[in-house]
């Protein structure tokens, strides 16, 4: 942080530097053509004077006030932008073609005979110019304009009248004096240009490895933060797996031992009173669906509060949504099934296995496009998961990977990885028939209306 201040007072300094010096040159440079005006009035010698000249001067009076103008207007310009360097590109632009202008004025007035002012110009306008690249296109383009605007080559095709010319009028050496003047300032304005551009300079390549160390700070943040919220999740996941073992073991627990003495008692009533045996059956049954009604309502708890709340599809959609929005990562989804309706644990892996993928291309892969494809044929799940990241030829099985593996593997699936070209992840999973899953789902109302 110091070192930033530091740097931003060495430039504003070197830069009223420069402001100061051009001030003085370019009011030394009218006064001077100016005096030598009146002197030459004063001492009766107008006609001789006037045919050194190329072309024919304009008023003193007229070429002070225009020079004052236009300097005075220029440096406000200069000032102003630096008062308030907040506003957008579209007003700084608006106030650079201002400031051309009268940066133009100010050449007419001199008839070209300094043009070091042109430095003074591009170096307040090289300090809003941010990349790196296009400050070194504006410094080619500036010194093309500056080499333009040479005395020598404009006279080429417009006559103007020469420093030298008005300063020939005294004895050699006040002339000698004159010239000196201009060109010690000249190398002064020059000197200090190059110093501001190199503190410039310097100060944006500070300023670019500062982003970078930031932004790696920030990278390592994020990773440090992912892998909390990740053991913080697998936590929360072990605690509330343990909650509800314990809550299954116990409901099973309760009802399997209720079952087990029901059951001999049966056998001890089936000969001597059957139709109390038969009352302990039916008692015994519903003991039994309230509590596989009570395991099935322990797992459904297992699965993700997304699924809960919405269909597979729909969950799918908003995970991804909500990764593109938070990673800027375009996620894209492509399903060739009209539905995607399976039971319960294969929609909760077919979800992990997206959601883990995923996670992986954009933390590890540092992928900014994922393709999600889904597909079907002959009672097998295809889900095909690639990106466009740095890829591994290498793969080696994180907690992520042999997470997806373990849970394809549940199913009877099997995963395969490619890390060439990105990454691409293949897991097939066989889907259970479709009839033997209504039927299920069917016995299941009929055992819920029995109960009710």
């Amino acid at each position: 942080m110091e070192k930033r201040k530091e740097n931003a007072r060495y430039l504003n300094q070197c830069f009223t530097m420069m402001v100061l010096l051009n001030c003085i040159i370019v009011l030394f440079l009218a006064f001077t053509i100016v005096l030598t005006q009146y002197r030459v009035a004063a001492a009766q010698e107008a006609q001789q004077f006037i045919e050194t000249l190329k072309v024919m001067p304009e008023r003193p009076e007229q070429k002070i006030i225009m020079v004052v103008f236009s300097l005075c207007f220029l440096c406000g310009i200069i000032y102003y932008k630096r008062r308030n360097e907040e506003e957008g590109k579209e007003k700084v632009l608006l106030w650079n073609v201002f400031e051309i202008i009268f940066l133009i004025f100010v050449l007419k007035e001199l008839d070209m005979t300094y043009n070091g002012v042109i430095f003074l110009v591009v170096a307040d306008m090289l300090t809003y110019v941010e990349d790196r690249k296009n400050k070194l296109i504006f410094l080619f383009i500036s010194f093309l304009c500056y080499m333009v605007c040479s005395y020598n080559l404009v006279t080429m095709f417009i006559p103007l009248n020469s420093f030298e010319t008005w300063v020939a009028f005294y004895d050699g050496a006040t002339e000698s004096l004159f010239l000196g003047v201009k060109t010690i300032c000249e190398i002064l304005n020059m000197i200090l240009f190059l110093v501001y551009i190199v503190i410039l300079m310097m100060k944006d390549r500070r300023e670019r490895e500062r982003i970078q160390l930031l932004n790696a700070q920030l990278q390592k943040a994020n990773e440090q933060l992912h892998e909390f919220a990740q053991e913080k999740e697998l936590m929360g996941e072990t605690k509330e797996r343990n909650r509800l073992a314990r809550e299954i073991h116990d409901t099973l627990g309760h009802i399997l031992t209720g079952i087990s003495v029901g059951i001999d008692a049966v056998l001890v009533l089936m000969d001597i009173a059957p139709d109390k045996a038969k009352e302990q059956l039916e008692g015994i049954g519903d003991t039994a669906r309230r509590g596989l009604q009570d395991v099935r309502r322990s797992v459904r708890k297992l699965k993700p509060d997304a699924l809960e709340r919405m269909s597979l599809n729909n969950a799918i959609h908003q995970m991804i949504e909500d990764m593109s929005k938070v990673t800027n990562t375009k996620i894209y989804f492509v399903s060739y099934m009209e539905e995607l309706k399976f039971e319960a644990d294969e929609e909760e892996v077919i979800y992990r296995i997206i959601q883990e993928s995923t996670t992986n291309a954009i933390r590890h892969g540092k992928a900014t496009e994922i393709w999600i494809r889904i597909s079907e044929k002959d009672e097998e799940l295809t889900i095909i998961i690639s990106d466009n990241g740095c890829g591994c030829e290498d793969i080696k099985e994180g907690f992520g990977l042999k997470h997806i593996r373990e849970r394809v593997e549940l199913l009877n699936g099997e995963v395969n990885y490619q890390g060439l070209i990105g990454f691409t992840m293949i897991a097939k999973i066989p889907i259970r028939n479709k009839i033997m899953v209504e039927q299920d789902t069917k016995t299941h109302t009929e055992e819920r209306k029995e109960y009710d």
